[in-house]
């Protein structure tokens, strides 16, 4: 038996970009919000929790492991990657 395909097995290069880059963003508001917050607080620990599960959405739909060396955790793909995807 075949795994059911998903919608995110049908995203386009468009929508899969756009995806990222709004994650990328509230990644981005989510830790300057936890610069606000106590180190030990409760609300502290469940943002963290919500930026583990960001990255492993961006991580799905990018198809590779985020790599937090580069801008943009090097999840965007560049216009030559879409010439190679059918």
């Amino acid at each position: 038996m075949g795994r059911r395909k998903s919608r995110f097995d049908r995203l386009s290069a468009r929508h899969a970009e756009a995806i990222i880059s709004d994650a990328l963003s509230l990644r981005k508001t989510v830790l300057s919000s936890q610069l606000h917050l106590k180190a030990q607080g409760e609300l502290f620990w469940q943002l963290c929790g919500l930026v583990e599960k960001l990255h492993e959405v961006m991580a799905s739909i990018a198809e590779k492991e985020p790599d937090f060396r580069m801008p943009d955790l090097g999840l965007l793909p560049l216009p030559e990657d879409y010439l190679t995807r059918k």
